[in-house]
């Protein structure tokens, strides 16, 4: 939904909102971007859930976890930036130290970015996948070890854990 201040406002910003109620309803303008026929690959699941990442937040879903009912492969293209996020690199070594395969999870945050958080940041990107890892079922265990194997992603505000 796109909606524009009216232009006697002293600001006339564009404020865009891209999630769907905790409710589940799908606003009309996108809609378009949901798919309601085709093929969806086999063997992943896919859900959210509105968990209070960010504390102004009461509504929309900021958690996001797509699994794979077995050990699958996978590959990313990072940024070049000097100052990468926690989760970019947690996940660029994870995705290393494992040669891109036991990969069984990618769990993404809306709200904060873990970005510029140092130290800190870096163990809670961390724990985060392997605290993922703890979920999942014991049917996608089946990888022999070799780490951590779900992909951290987060989103939102720069320089807050």
């Amino acid at each position: 939904m796109l909606v524009r201040k009216p232009p006697s406002l002293s600001v006339n910003r564009l404020v865009r909102n891209y999630s769907a109620p905790g409710e589940g309803s799908i606003p009309a303008a996108k809609q378009k971007y949901v798919p309601s026929s085709g093929t969806y690959p086999k063997g992943f699941l896919a859900g959210s859930a509105h968990v209070g990442v960010k504390a102004s937040n009461t509504r929309f879903d900021d958690l996001c976890l797509i699994m794979s009912d077995r050990p699958c492969a996978a590959a990313a293209v990072f940024t070049k930036n000097k100052f990468q996020a926690a989760p970019v690199t947690v996940t660029r070594d994870m995705l290393s130290a494992r040669k891109g395969a036991g990969i069984r999870a990618v769990v993404i945050n809306s709200g904060c970015a873990n970005a510029v958080t140092g130290k800190g940041g870096i163990e809670d990107a961390k724990r985060m996948g392997e605290v993922t890892d703890r979920c999942l079922p014991a049917s996608t265990h089946r990888d022999g070890g070799g780490g951590p194997s779900s992909i951290v992603m987060s989103t939102g505000v720069i320089g807050q854990r």
